[in-house]
């Protein structure tokens, strides 16, 4: 038997199933197919592989919560926080040291948490298959899916011609998403395989590789190891994960090494990329219709419909091909044929400037805000972003690629974190309330109309003697944030 820890990558930006999922909820946190939530779905399966407290999920700051809701068997040392996403690379290479830092040398499996997955038993055989081949070799081992269809949305996976046992193939090369006719000929050659994202190796073993193919970045995380399970691990984690480079696994290390392996699996896996893909796990009507919440629908074929709107009905008629999604804020009607193009139309949101609603409604306001001082701004919170945070609230009235602008509401006697930015400078105008301004070497008492820049890489922090209103405009560097002090335990979180 192996010594196996089990890590869930849960991530993500909530656009693959927009509008039902948003950036506070992408898709593993919601119920989809099946029973439970993806990502409890995901660690129901990881159960099998190991016992439950080796199972470690790494997952954002804003999701913590949601996490700790869904998943409350997982210990919270178990749950490793990104400060920032910064792709499937730094998130490998973070779990990997967080769990040589626990003490951990033995067999690493990591799993999407946001997957489909229908025969469990089946899972768990080419799992273990993979387990016992990384536990006896130098090996980096992932898992393919047998092809069904020609699918353009997938990478694939080339089998070698070396095969090491009976279904154990050396990986003979990895290829992007295709077009429908290479995608055609990947299939009937009857050698490629869809590339899962499922990998399994020893940690000393992808540590090797990763100083290996990707030095620079080990290097960069090289302060976080040592900080961890010392007092300085959130500030320093918050001070070094957002500079670690933008990289896949697949393409900074599965692809030039050398020791790459792979297990052909058929265990009912789906990666639940675009709307279109519930089709393939979800029940249809007599009309070939997916149907979710209340509809009623006359002479109309093979549509999707999803009402997340208890208080609405939705009423189709001569729809054919057709998505329509129907949420509190939000009603998309599309052909469901181009739901892979769906990033398209929430680029044309945020050109616009209407990136609240990439958010829920509940997120950014809306409601009446609980007896708080703020008269004045609760049309901006009906329209707005909205972010509580426990020293009162941001309201996020324009966030675009040229600027970021938000309005401010802190407590009476409550405080920012004491930060700074790397990069992002901004411009602060005090409209309500009295308070102190740290920045630098001075300390500053604040009032309106007073307005303050605050350059990069300059500390500040504003304490609030009354309620303090302000506008903030800065650069768009939403995540550049180094904090050196918080009052709720926050260093590696929200501001």
């Amino acid at each position: 038997m192996h010594d196996v820890n089990v890590v869930l990558m849960a991530g993500g930006s909530g656009e693959r199933f927009w509008p039902y999922s948003r950036q506070e909820k992408p898709k593993q946190f919601l119920q989809v197919a099946g029973k439970g939530t993806l990502l409890q779905q995901a660690v129901e399966r990881a159960k099998l592989l190991c016992p439950v407290g080796g199972i470690y999920i790494v997952t954002g700051q804003r999701y913590l919560n949601l996490v700790k809701e869904q998943v409350p068997e997982i210990a919270p040392m178990n749950l490793i926080v990104e400060p920032v996403g910064r792709d499937t690379a730094p998130c490998i290479a973070l779990a990997a040291t967080y769990l040589e830092a626990m003490g951990f040398h033995g067999v690493m499996v990591v799993l999407p948490s946001d997957h489909m997955v229908t025969d469990y038993t089946r899972f768990a055989h080419t799992l273990k298959t993979a387990i016992a081949l990384a536990g006896e070799r130098e090996a980096l081992v992932t898992i393919g899916i047998r092809p069904t269809r020609p699918e353009t949305g997938y990478g694939y996976i080339r089998i070698g011609d070396k095969e090491l046992a009976k279904e154990i193939f050396k990986v003979a090369d990895f290829t992007e998403k295709p077009d429908a006719k290479c995608a055609m000929a990947f299939l009937s050659s009857g050698k490629y395989l869809w590339n899962s994202g499922i990998f399994v190796w020893q940690l000393p073993v992808i540590k090797t590789a990763l100083e290996k193919y990707l030095p620079e970045l080990m290097t960069a995380l090289a302060p976080i190891c040592k900080a961890i399970g010392t007092p300085d691990f959130e500030s320093i984690l918050a001070e070094c994960f957002p500079a670690l480079p933008r990289i896949s696994i697949d393409y900074g290390v599965m692809e030039k090494a050398d020791n790459v392996w792979v297990v052909p699996g058929d265990f009912g896996w789906d990666d639940l990329g675009t709307w279109t893909a519930l089709e393939r796990v979800g029940e249809r009507d007599e009309n070939k219709n997916l149907v979710h919440g209340s509809a009623v629908m006359v002479d109309t074929e093979t549509s999707i419909v999803h009402n997340d709107n208890p208080n609405k009905m939705v009423v189709t008629f001569g729809l054919r091909d057709a998505l329509v999604v129907d949420t509190e804020d939000v009603l998309l009607v599309a052909d469901k044929n181009r739901a892979p193009e769906l990033k398209r139309l929430l680029d044309e949101l945020r050109r616009q400037g209407l990136d609240r609603y990439l958010q829920r409604l509940a997120a950014r306001g809306g409601q009446k805000l609980s007896n708080e001082n703020i008269a004045g701004l609760e049309y901006l919170m009906r329209d707005h972003n909205v972010h509580k945070k426990p020293w009162g609230y941001e309201i996020w009235w324009a966030v675009n690629e040229r600027y970021a602008g938000k309005v401010l509401y802190i407590r009476s006697g409550e405080a920012l974190s004491r930060q700074y930015h790397r990069e992002k400078s901004e411009t602060m105008l005090f409209l309500k309330g009295e308070g102190i301004l740290e920045l630098g070497e001075e300390t500053i008492s604040i009032s309106p109309p007073m307005a303050v820049d605050i350059p990069a890489g300059t500390v500040h922090r504003i304490r609030a003697c009354k309620d303090v209103v302000l506008i903030e405009v800065s650069t768009p560097e939403l995540d550049d944030v180094v904090r050196l002090a918080d009052n709720y335990g926050r260093l590696a979180g929200a501001r």
